[in-house]
C-alpha cells in the first residue's frame, strides 16, 4: 500500500516538475512614448525563432509588463493602434527591457459592421427591423413572423413564447386594442425601427409591483421620419378573366398626443377582409369577456378547403377602418374605433358524408350559395394610468346582417333555403384599480344587451312546398368584480368577490323559453413570487341558482374549481411555465330551451333545457428557450385533458333529416397534446429555419344511430420552412408539410381509418436589377382521398414588380397558371367520413400601381 502511494505521489509531482524545467524566468521593462510617459494596453508577446508563440502580456496603466517565458524565446513584440510595432531581439541574460513606440496614422481596410439583431435590457428586448426584413416583405406582419419568440397566427393574433400578449402598443400607446392586426398587417415595414418586447409586462402602472404578470406587452418604433407626419400607401388593381379589381388605402400619423390610423381595402379576387373586424385574444380585462350566443341557424355548406381563397373563393369584399387616440397626458388616453365591412361570397361544392352505424347512411350534396354580410363595429374607450389610480372605461357596439341563399340538390331532391340573421349588442367595460401604500383595491365590470332575429325558409322544388321557421332571442348579461389585493408574508393575497346575472328570453312560432341564473363566486388567490419566478394558487368557489320558465322551482349548483400555475426562468434563455387545475365550469353561453330547434333544411336539435357542468382535469408544461445572439428559439408544449360532461349528445343520421338530442349521463373525454415550434437565423450563412410538430390524442365517446362506443383517433402534423437571402439578386424559400390521421378498430369502423397528405412550396425571388422583383412560386397537396387512391393538386403563380423611384411602382402577376378547375379532399371526422369537390376560380391576371407617401 506505501509502495502504490509513493507511485502516486510522484505521479502528482512530475507534471509540476516539467512546468517548472519549461518556466525559465520573467521578462520585465517599460513601454513609453517617444516623450517617456508610460504607454497602457501595449500586447507584448514572446515569439520564436518560427514566430511561435510562447507567452503573452498586457502593459498596466504605467506602461510597465510582466512576460513569464519559457525556453527557446527569440524576440519580443510590442504593438498598439496608433503606434508603429517594435520587434526586439532577446539578448543573452538580459531580462529587463525599456521600449519606446512611436506614433504612427492606422488606416483601417474597409470592413462590415453588423448590428446585433436584438439587444436586452433588462425585461425589455429591441428587436432591430431591419435585421430581420427581407426585399418581399410588404407590412410589419411579415418582419415579426421571422423574429425569434414571436408567432404569428393565420387570424393576425400575435404570441410571444407561446403565450398571447398583454396589447401591441405603437410608439407607447395603445392606438388598435384587440384589432391590432390592422395595424400590423398594413403599416409598411420600412417605415418601423425596432419591435419592443417588454417581458413579464403589467401594463397597469398601479398594479406594477403589486400584482405579477407573465405576459408580455409588444410596442412598435417608428423610424424618425415616419413621426410627426402622415404616411402609407395606395394601390389599385385590375385585370382578368373574368374581371378582377383590387384596391387598398392606408393612412398612418404618429405624433405625440394624437394618432390615427385609417385602413380601407375592396377586392374581388377571393381574398376575403372577414379577419380584419376578429378581434384578437389578449390578456388583458379577462374578467369583462363573455363570449357571445352562438346563432342556431347554419347553412348546411361551410366547407373551406385548406388552400388559399384566392384560389377558389367567388368574392366582393370592403373594409373600411377609422382609428383616432388623444393623449391628454402621456398615461391619459381616449381612444375612438369604427370599422365596417362587407363580404359577399358564391360558393360551390359537391358533397358525399358517410355516418358508419349498424347501416352505412350515405348523403350526398350539391350546393350553390350566395351569401352577405355587413358588419358595422365601434367603440370609445377612456384610460386613465396613473401611478395610484387606474381607469378604463370602454363603450362598444356591433351590427350585423347577414344573409344567405342556397340552390341545393340532395338526397331528399331540389330545394332553395334561405337564411338571415340580425344579430346586434352594446355593452359597456369599465375597470379600477386603487393602490394604497397597504392594499389594492379592484372593480371590474361588463353589462351587455343582446339581441338576434333569425329566420329559414326552404321551398322544395317538386312539392312547391314551404317551410319557415323564426327565432328572436333577447339576451341581457351582467358580470361585476370587487376585489382587494395586500401582502401577507411579502406576497399578494387578493380576496375576490364576483356576481354576475344573465337573462335569455328566446322565442320561436311554437313557444317562448325564458331561463336566467345568478351566480355568486368567491374567488380567493396567493401569489408567492422570487427574482426568476412565481407561483399562483386560485381557490374559486361558484354558488349559481338558475331558474328555467318551463318548471315552477329554482335549482342550485355549487362548484370548486382550484388551479395551481408555476412560472420558472430556469436561466437566462430558459423559461418553464406549468399549470394544473380541476375546473367546474357551468356551460351558459348558449340559451337554454326545451323544445326541438330546427337548424337548417335537414338538421334539428333538441334543446338542453338545464345547466349543464363539464368537469375538467388538466395538466400542461411549457417550456420557452429564445438565445437572442445565436438567434434561436424554441417552444415545447404537453397538455392533458380530462374532461367529464353530465350529459353527450345522440346523434341520429338519417337519409332525408339529422337529429341531435342530448343525453343526461355523464361522459368523459381525454386528450393528450404535444407541440414543438422552433426558429433558427444563420446570420452569415443568410438563412432562416423554422419548423413545427403537432400530435394529437383524442378519446370521445360517440352515440350515434343507436350505436355507442369510444374513439380513440390520432394526428400527426409536422412542416419545416428554409429561407436564404444569401445572393442580392435570387431568394428561394421552401416549405413542406405532412399530415396523418388514424385511429383504433372500434364498433363504427374495423380498420384504422389511416389517411395521409402532404403539402410543399416553393417561391423564388429574382432581382436582376436593383429596381426590378420578379417572382415565382409552386405549391403541390397530395390527399389521400381513400386507402391508396390520391388527389394531386398543383399551382403556379408567377408575377413582377418594378419601383421606379421611392414612392412609386408597377407590379403584375398571374394566378394558377395550370389553370386548375377543382379541388378534392376527404376525411374523417369522428366517427364519419366526408369528401367533398370545390371548383377553382382558374387563371387570373392582374396589373397594379402602388404609390407610398
Amino acid at each position: 500500500m506505501v509502495k502504490i502511494f509513493k507511485i502516486l505521489f510522484m505521479l502528482f509531482l512530475f507534471p509540476l516538475s516539467v512546468w517548472a524545467q519549461e518556466t525559465e524566468g520573467v521578462f520585465k521593462g517599460i513601454v513609453t512614448n517617444t516623450e517617456g510617459i508610460g504607454i497602457a494596453n501595449v500586447l507584448c508577446k514572446a515569439l520564436s525563432a518560427t514566430d511561435s508563440l510562447l507567452a503573452y502580456g498586457i502593459t498596466q496603466s504605467n506602461g510597465h509588463f510582466h512576460l513569464q517565458y519559457k525556453k527557446n524565446v527569440n524576440k519580443l513584440t510590442f504593438s498598439k493602434m496608433g503606434y508603429a510595432t517594435q520587434i526586439i531581439s532577446v539578448q543573452k541574460d538580459k531580462y529587463q527591457y525599456t521600449v519606446q513606440l512611436e506614433k504612427k496614422p492606422y488606416e483601417l481596410d474597409e470592413v462590415v459592421v453588423k448590428e446585433a439583431p436584438i439587444t436586452r435590457k433588462k425585461d425589455t428586448l429591441d428587436y432591430y427591423v431591419e435585421s430581420f426584413r427581407q426585399k418581399e416583405d410588404y407590412s410589419i406582419e411579415d418582419v415579426l413572423k421571422r423574429m425569434p419568440g414571436i408567432e404569428v397566427t393565420n387570424s393576425g393574433q400575435i404570441l410571444y413564447q407561446g403565450s398571447s400578449i398583454n396589447k401591441l402598443n405603437i410608439e407607447g400607446l395603445d392606438l388598435m386594442g384587440d384589432q391590432y392586426n390592422q395595424a400590423t398587417q398594413n403599416m409598411p415595414a420600412e417605415a418601423v425601427s425596432t419591435i419592443q418586447v417588454m417581458e413579464n409586462n403589467q401594463p397597469i402602472r398601479a398594479l406594477e409591483g403589486k400584482i405579477h404578470s407573465n405576459h408580455a406587452t409588444l410596442n412598435i418604433r417608428l423610424k424618425k421620419n415616419y413621426k410627426m407626419r402622415p404616411f402609407g400607401d395606395a394601390e389599385v388593381g385590375a385585370g382578368g378573366t373574368p374581371a378582377i379589381w383590387d384596391g387598398s388605402l392606408t393612412g398612418i400619423q404618429v405624433a405625440k398626443k394624437n394618432q390615427v390610423l385609417f385602413t380601407g381595402a375592396l377586392n374581388n379576387r377571393g381574398a376575403s377582409l372577414r379577419n380584419l373586424q376578429n378581434g384578437m385574444s389578449n390578456f388583458t380585462g379577462i374578467y369583462a369577456q363573455e363570449q357571445l350566443p352562438a346563432p342556431f341557424l347554419y347553412s348546411t355548406t361551410t366547407r373551406r378547403p385548406p388552400i388559399s381563397p384566392i384560389y377558389y373563393l367567388n368574392n366582393r369584399s370592403y373594409f373600411g377602418g377609422l382609428n383616432y387616440m388623444h393623449a391628454f397626458t402621456p398615461y391619459s388616453t381616449l381612444r375612438f374605433n369604427l370599422l365596417y365591412n362587407h363580404e359577399g361570397e358564391n360558393r360551390e361544392d359537391s358533397t358525399r358524408c358517410e355516418y358508419y352505424a349498424g347501416d352505412t347512411i350515405s348523403i350526398y350534396e350539391n350546393n350553390r350559395q350566395k351569401s352577405c354580410e355587413d358588419v358595422v363595429k365601434g367603440q370609445v374607450r377612456y384610460e386613465l394610468n396613473g401611478k395610484k389610480v387606474y381607469v378604463e372605461n370602454v363603450l362598444s357596439g356591433q351590427w350585423q346582417d347577414v344573409s344567405s341563399y342556397n340552390q341545393n340538390v340532395s338526397n331528399l331532391g331540389s330545394l332553395g333555403e334561405d337564411i338571415h340573421r340580425k344579430p346586434y349588442f352594446i355593452q359597456n367595460v369599465a375597470n379600477v384599480n386603487l393602490t394604497t401604500p397597504s392594499r389594492v383595491y379592484s372593480l371590474a365590470s361588463i353589462v351587455r344587451t343582446y339581441q338576434t332575429r333569425e329566420r329559414l325558409s326552404d321551398y322544395w322544388t317538386a312539392d312547391n312546398e314551404y317551410k319557415r321557421q323564426s327565432y328572436y332571442l333577447n339576451h341581457w348579461f351582467m358580470r361585476h368584480r370587487l376585489s382587494t389585493a395586500f401582502d401577507i408574508a411579502g406576497n399578494p393575497l387578493t380576496l375576490g368577490y364576483i356576481i354576475e346575472y344573465k337573462h335569455n328570453r328566446l322565442h320561436d312560432t311554437q313557444q317562448t323559453a325564458t331561463s336566467s341564473y345568478w351566480l355568486h363566486t368567491l374567488e380567493p388567490s396567493y401569489q408567492i413570487q422570487w427574482s426568476s419566478g412565481n407561483v399562483e394558487l386560485l381557490l374559486p368557489v361558484e354558488y349559481t341558482i338558475y331558474h328555467c320558465g318551463w318548471r315552477k322551482e329554482k335549482e342550485q349548483k355549487v362548484l370548486f374549481s382550484p388551479s395551481l400555475d408555476f412560472t420558472q426562468q430556469i436561466s437566462y434563455l430558459l423559461r418553464m411555465e406549468t399549470s394544473v387545475a380541476y375546473n367546474q365550469n357551468a356551460s351558459d353561453a348558449d340559451p337554454w330551451f326545451n323544445g326541438t330547434m330546427m337548424n337548417n333544411y335537414r338538421t334539428f336539435t333538441t334543446g338542453i333545457d338545464s345547466l349543464s357542468v363539464q368537469r375538467v382535469a388538466l395538466a400542461n408544461l411549457r417550456l420557452s428557450y429564445l438565445n437572442t445572439i445565436t438567434l434561436f428559439s424554441w417552444n415545447v408544449y404537453v397538455g392533458w385533458t380530462r374532461s367529464t360532461s353530465d350529459h353527450y349528445l345522440k346523434s341520429l343520421y338519417m337519409p332525408d333529416y339529422t337529429l341531435f338530442v342530448p343525453v343526461w349521463n355523464d361522459r368523459t373525454k381525454t386528450t393528450w397534446s404535444m407541440a414543438l415550434s422552433c426558429r433558427k437565423n444563420f446570420r452569415d450563412a443568410h438563412i432562416n429555419l423554422s419548423g413545427q410538430t403537432n400530435y394529437s390524442y383524442n378519446k370521445e365517446f360517440v352515440s350515434q344511430n343507436e350505436v355507442e362506443d369510444y374513439l380513440r383517433y390520432h394526428a400527426l402534423h409536422a412542416s419545416v420552412t428554409a429561407q436564404w437571402s444569401g445572393l442580392t439578386w435570387f431568394q428561394p424559400k421552401l416549405t413542406m408539410a405532412g399530415n396523418i390521421s388514424w385511429k383504433k378498430p372500434d364498433v363504427f369502423s374495423a380498420t384504422d381509418n389511416l389517411l395521409k397528405n402532404a403539402y410543399y412550396s416553393l417561391t423564388m425571388d429574382f432581382y436582376p436589377i436593383s429596381k426590378l422583383r420578379l417572382y415565382a412560386d409552386f405549391s403541390q397537396s397530395v390527399f389521400e382521398i381513400v386507402r391508396n387512391h390520391y388527389s394531386i393538386n398543383s399551382f403556379l403563380n408567377a408575377g413582377m414588380r418594378y419601383d421606379f423611384n421611392s414612392r412609386w411602382s408597377a407590379s403584375a402577376n398571374i394566378n394558377n397558371l395550370f389553370n386548375r378547375k377543382d379541388y378534392e379532399v376527404s376525411l374523417y371526422q369522428r366517427a364519419n367520413f366526408q369528401y367533398y369537390r370545390v371548383p377553382l376560380r382558374g387563371r387570373e391576371f392582374m396589373i397594379s400601381l402602388r404609390l407610398k407617401y
